[in-house]
């Protein structure tokens, strides 16, 4: 069990901010689990095959709320976004895949500001397209950087302003051939939009796992590639969830420990319950291989897309045998972290509720989520299976979820939380 470097990286994160871990106030959680009701009244839901066209979705990527209620739904497979008002009545829809302006090449993620405008982050056009509240294109501001690379990440609404902020070490794309320098921390940024390219403010540098990042070579179909070595299977994620007064709480490592900075990035709190996690074991490796590769022969697994030039200069597609032979390869390959982080999720309500997931007995899901308030409260948990944490919080306790029925067809639930826990 190596919990030497985890420990470790907690206090770097600490002194990356300004202060030691020590200077810190510390909030002992208890360690026992106070029960809570998941009794949510339910205020509408919208989703179906045989519904309107509009609620005919594909893929949804997202889900967002703005000041008003109003609730808006990305459908990644059209590269378009439904806005219904809080009764779940539709309003308009707003984008469209292609090159042009107001169009979208490969959109990754999305928020809602609080006055209805949309912010999108668009990898294939490598900048942000901003919608406004009436649903018009206003314009792209470039994401910058080198050209290389890019590093993304979630995008939420900034409370206090115009911006978003982003954890935008949760992935880094690479743009063009060559090495790119690897980040050593990863960071959560204010961005802003006033000019014609993005202005990132650093709020927090979360830990980032220091891995080799050496490649993987998988081939099938004659084809032999190198592939990104990337996380490690099961690495401690980097979860966040803005809070009312511009700042965040996040967790980087594998141990229960929620960081809280404010709005001028400083870390005030850190909010810790006793529990360990769980030191990885060859039985844990060998039944997550084969729940991958059955999802891959399910066709519920990770998909790639290749291409090659031909001698003739065309492109030739690749056969989805060749690429699925590829993934098999991929995960026989996998490599995974020492130790099951304890963490699985983290979001934050309008109001500054943490909703803190933990991870269940089957490592690659979710369990009971924990109530936490910046200030060290602990509200209360929801046992495992009781509750989901919201895919978009909203005013007034309302939450929206992603679900699907027993055809696979996704519907938008939208829900209000009681009082005492919104």
């Amino acid at each position: 069990m190596k919990l030497i470097p985890v420990r470790v990286a907690l206090l770097l994160s600490a002194l990356m901010l300004g202060g030691s871990l020590a200077a810190q106030e510390v909030s002992d959680l208890p360690a026992g689990d106070r029960p809570l009701n998941a009794n949510f009244e339910t205020v509408f839901s919208v989703g179906s095959i045989d519904g309107e066209e509009w609620e005919t979705f594909g893929e949804i990527r997202g889900l967002a709320f703005d000041a008003d209620g109003n609730l808006f739904i990305f459908d990644g497979q059209s590269s378009r976004f439904v806005m219904v008002d809080r009764e779940g009545n539709f309003i308009r829809e707003v984008g469209q895949a292609g090159e042009g302006p107001g169009e979208l090449r490969m959109p990754m993620s999305f928020t809602s500001l609080r006055d209805g405008s949309i912010v999108v982050s668009d990898m294939g056009h490598r900048a942000y397209s901003l919608f406004g509240p009436d649903g018009s294109f206003d314009r792209m501001v470039s994401m910058g950087g080198n050209g290389q690379a890019i590093r993304t990440g979630d995008l939420h609404a900034d409370p206090t302003g115009p911006g978003v902020v982003s954890a935008t070490g949760q992935m880094m794309i690479q743009m063009s051939p060559g090495e790119a320098a690897q980040p050593t921390t990863r960071p959560i940024e204010r961005i802003s939009f006033a000019g014609e390219e993005a202005v990132a403010e650093l709020v927090a540098e979360a830990w980032r796992p220091v891995r080799e990042d050496r490649p993987t070579e998988v081939s099938g179909g004659g084809i032999r590639m190198a592939m990104s070595g990337g996380p490690r299977t099961f690495e401690p994620g980097l979860h966040i969830g803005v809070l009312p007064d511009g700042g965040v709480a996040y967790a980087d490592t594998s141990t229960y420990d929620v960081k809280i900075v404010d709005g001028a990035g400083v870390l005030r709190r850190v909010l810790r319950r006793p529990m360990t996690p769980q030191p990885m074991t060859d039985a844990i490796e060998e039944a997550e291989k084969e729940r991958q590769l059955a999802n891959l022969l399910e066709g519920g697994g990770p998909r790639m897309a290749v291409i090659s030039q031909g001698s003739g200069g065309g492109r030739p597609a690749i056969s989805q045998d060749a690429v699925s032979e590829m993934m098999r390869g991929r995960i026989e390959q996998l490599t995974f972290y020492p130790e099951l982080p304890v963490i699985f999720a983290l979001a934050a309500g309008w109001d500054g509720t943490i909703w803190v997931q933990r991870r269940a007995d089957e490592p690659h899901s979710g369990g009971a989520i924990d109530l936490l308030k910046a200030d060290g409260q602990y509200l209360g948990t929801f046992r495992a299976g009781s509750a989901d944490v919201p895919d978009a919080f909203g005013p007034d306790g309302l939450v929206a979820f992603t679900e699907t029925d027993e055809f696979d067809v996704p519907t938008v639930v939208v829900r209000r939380l009681p009082p005492p826990i919104r």
